[in-house]
Parts: structure tokens; C-alpha cells; sequence
């Protein structure tokens, strides 16, 4: 398979690298580290790739629960037309198929002790991926700059006139809604910046690789020089090169590196940088948001929740001011008799705060009640605890009230030539999607190469 060239959406070559590009050292093997490793393999330049899991992909985790591949982190390629990632998938010989739930979704309101209508929940979708951010220009009008979403919420469903019933859902979808997009309250997410981001085409929903996100982690790691198990406690710059230090002591030493940690490491202080970053850097780092988003796998031995007439649920809690939970099957796209609950920010106590059996137990009595019948004992559960997880704190990055996209921009920029970052974290044109931390590696490897664009693809041992 030969490489194919890339770019990050951009024509220009970035520039801010010190001194010749002669050994690079990457800190993370997710998606971003390991396509500016890629890249810099294809480009000719020596590459090596630490990482402190025992496991490459970072937040692109696919795991195999009883047979079936699930993906516990990101799943969907969303707006799959012209997006890059897909473009890699189908370079890399990855089929996708479309994974939109919306068409078969049913509701349930556990207030009310119901299913609702088709034309309610219809209703509630158009709702939140067409009414709610059709009208969020005119809210922040309204509201100001510094309005949050939940203030856009508030405003939205009072001059609705709905009736209360209705109200509470729409404040329970519209919240969930929130959190999915920016895995944390809406009370902590901009209005203005909401829906900021560049859109490729096709459906939200978009696209799922078939076999799982790792498919497309392992073409673009085929080749790259990693190292697995080791945790990087120091990075040090000079004006003549770069060392990491890992935790047992031992070093890398480079001409450049490349950090491609989460912002929800950044936030901890890891690693340590020496000398410090910035000033400006660190209140951005601070700044910017990074929030939770988890998930419950469950295998059974079939699709009961299908044959109830519920192949994907929309479940409304029946506390007001508990969100929406989402439960979709993964049967309706080839992936076996898997139900995955999307646990957004306001509800992941239930998974981080609980025992596992608690947890999977939680979402069984929803379901239940949803189908009205008790549930058989799952063959196999998988729960994340991304929140807990030391080398990622969480889900993905967001811009809070105060904060705005340039702060991202900035977390992209090299410092003194030789200290680079990557992430969805780093640049705002697809933060807190996979194909930004992508773009964001190409755009890495384009400033150290010197060039507009670059090849991605497998690489054969002993070719470029």
C-alpha cells in the first residue's frame, strides 16, 4: 500500500522549528501522536513515540466484549464527507458504514411513566440538532457574550410555551444535548462558542469504522518506533535539542518534541516542563475545559430491547434536573447484541462513584423499565472510567464563558522552536473530535517537514 498525502486544511507550511528536524520524540500514541510519527516516518525523519499506557489509540479505544467490537471512547466519524479521517479509513481499506440512531430512536419518560409518540420524539430531535442552534445567534443577542449554554437553554424553553411535561423534557434533552457536545454542564459551556467548529458534509452522525476505531489506530501506527509502558515525568528544551525523562530515570534525547497529552493532563501539570511553559499558555491551559462523558457496554445473548420496540432509547429521568440517557444498539450497525449507554457529564457519578455491578445495574433498571419487563443478566459489560483515567482526566475539551477558541489555537504553537504540541486540544477549527487531533497531527509534521502537506499510510518496513 503506497502513502497518500494529507494536509491539516490549511496550504501553508507552518513555520516556529528551531535548528535541523534530525530525531523527533512524541509523548502519546493516540490518534494525534501517531500521525505526526506517521507522517515524519514517511518523510524520511527519525521518530520514536513514548507512551505511558500499555496500549496505543488514547481516547480511541476499541475493546472486544464477548465477540463484539465496541468502542469505549470515540466511536462515530462525524460529517464523514471530506472529513480526513474518513479519507484515511478508506485509503487504509477500513469500510464505514453509517451509524445514524436517530431514524429508529424511541423515547421513554419515566416521569410520566410512558413511550412517546414518534412525532414526540421527532419533535424533541428537531428540537435539539435543529431549533435549539438555529436560534443560539439570537439568544446570545439577547443574553450577552458571557451567556452559558444553560442560560440559551433557559431562555429557549420559556418563550416556547410548552407544556410542563414537555418543558421538562426539552430541558432534559437540551442539557444532554450539551453535554455530548462538550462533556460537561451547560452551565460551564459558552453560548457564543457552542457551535464554533468547521462542518465537513453528510449527517452528524456520520460514519463508524467497521471493526472498531482501531483499525484505523493500528494502520497508522504499522511501522512507527513505540515504546509502550512508560510514563513521561519531565521535558526539557535547550536551544540545541530536547530530552524527556521518564518516570524509571531513564532518557530520550531529540532534536524536537512533540507532546500530544490531553488537556486534562496538561490541567494536572504533567508533565513537567523545563523551563516552565509560558504564562499566556498555562492560562489557557487553565482557561479551556475538559469534562466527562462515559460509557456502558452490555453484550446479551440478543437484541431483546429490538424485539420490545426499542432499538435505541432516549431515556428522560424522572428528575428534572437529571439529562436525557441515550442507550444505542449496537445490532443496528453489524456490531452484535450490544446496548451502549452514553453517560453524559451531570450523570457520571453513577459510573465513577459506583461499584461496577451498581453501575450496570443502573442502567438495566432504566432499560427495564423502559421495555417494561426485567432484563436478562448481560453476558459481558465494559465501563470507562475516562474521568479516573491519569493519562487522560477526562473526555474532551470544551470553551467555557470567559474563555474563547484562540486560547486552543495558542496551545498549538510551538515554544523556543524545539517544544511542539498536538490534540484535539490544540487547535479550534474540530476540538474535542478525533479528526482535529488528527489535523492537528498533520499540521505538526507539516511544520517539521517544511511542507504543505503530507503522506500518511502503513508503513512497510525498510520503505518510506
Amino acid at each position: 500500500m503506497t502513502a497518500e498525502g494529507f494536509d491539516d486544511g490549511q496550504t501553508d507550511v507552518p513555520v516556529g522549528v528551531a535548528g535541523p528536524v534530525e530525531r523527533v520524540l512524541v509523548v502519546g500514541a493516540g490518534i494525534a501522536g501517531l500521525t505526526v510519527a506517521n507522517a515524519l516516518r514517511h518523510g524520511g525523519v527519525e521518530c520514536v513515540v513514548v507512551e505511558a499506557r500499555d496500549r496505543i489509540g488514547g481516547r480511541l479505544h476499541t475493546v472486544d466484549l464477548a465477540g463484539s467490537l465496541v468502542d469505549m471512547g470515540g466511536s462515530w466519524i462525524h460529517t464523514p464527507a471530506g472529513n480526513p479521517m474518513r479519507a484515511f479509513a478508506q485509503h487504509v481499506g477500513v469500510p464505514c458504514r453509517g451509524a445514524d440512531p436517530s431514524p429508529e430512536l424511541a423515547g421513554f419518560d419515566c416521569g410520566e411513566g410512558r413511550r412517546l409518540s414518534a412525532a414526540e420524539v421527532e419533535a424533541s430531535l428537531s428540537m435539539q440538532l435543529e431549533g435549539f442552534p438555529e436560534a443560539a445567534g439570537r439568544l446570545l443577542g439577547e443574553l450577552g457574550p458571557d451567556a452559558s449554554a444553560a442560560d440559551g437553554i433557559e431562555a429557549f424553553v420559556a418563550r416556547a410555551g410548552l407544556a410542563p411535561g414537555s418543558a421538562r423534557r426539552a430541558r432534559q434533552a437540551l442539557h444532554a444535548l450539551i453535554e455530548a457536545e462538550s462533556a460537561d454542564l451547560a452551565e460551564r459551556q459558552s453560548l457564543r462558542w457552542m457551535w464554533n467548529e468547521i462542518e465537513y458534509g453528510g449527517h452528524y452522525f456520520g460514519d463508524v469504522p467497521v471493526g472498531g476505531y482501531r483499525r484505523l489506530v493500528e494502520a497508522m501506527a504499522t511501522g512507527v518506533d513505540l515504546r509502550l509502558g512508560v510514563a513521561v515525568e519531565e521535558v526539557t528544551r535547550s536551544a540545541s535539542g530536547v530530552r524527556v525523562r521518564r518516570a524509571d530515570g531513564t532518557s530520550e534525547d531529540g532534536s524536537h518534541v512533540v507532546v500530544t497529552v490531553p488537556l486534562g493532563v496538561l490541567k494536572r501539570g504533567v508533565p513537567r516542563f523545563r523551563p516552565a511553559l509560558p504564562p499566556d499558555r498555562l492560562a489557557a491551559i487553565e482557561r479551556l475545559g475538559f469534562g466527562r462523558y462515559e460509557k456502558v457496554a452490555l453484550r446479551f445473548d440478543g437484541p431483546f430491547w429490538r424485539a420490545a420496540g426499542i432499538p435505541h432509547a432516549m431515556i428522560f429521568p424522572r428528575d428534572p434536573g437529571a439529562v436525557a440517557v441515550w442507550a444505542i444498539g449496537q445490532d443496528a450497525f453489524g456490531a452484535g447484541p450490544v446496548l451502549v449507554f452514553q453517560v453524559f457529564h451531570s450523570a457520571t457519578s453513577h459510573v465513577l462513584d459506583a461499584a461496577p455491578a451498581d453501575t450496570v445495574q443502573w442502567v438495566l433498571d432504566m432499560l427495564a423499565e423502559a421495555i417494561g419487563s426485567s432484563c436478562p443478566a448481560p453476558a459481558a459489560v465494559a465501563v470507562t472510567s475516562w474521568a479516573n483515567d491519569p493519562y487522560s482526566g477526562g473526555a474532551y475539551t470544551h470553551i467555557p464563558p470567559g474563555a474563547n477558541p484562540a486560547d486552543a489555537d495558542l496551545l498549538g504553537e510551538p515554544i523556543g522552536g524545539r517544544l511542539l504540541f498536538a490534540g484535539e486540544h490544540t487547535q479550534s477549527a474540530r476540538l474535542a473530535y478525533a479528526d482535529g487531533a488528527m489535523t492537528s497531527g498533520i499540521r505538526e509534521a507539516k511544520r517539521l517537514l517544511g511542507r504543505p502537506s503530507v503522506r500518511l499510510g502503513p508503513i512497510v518496513t525498510g520503505r518510506g
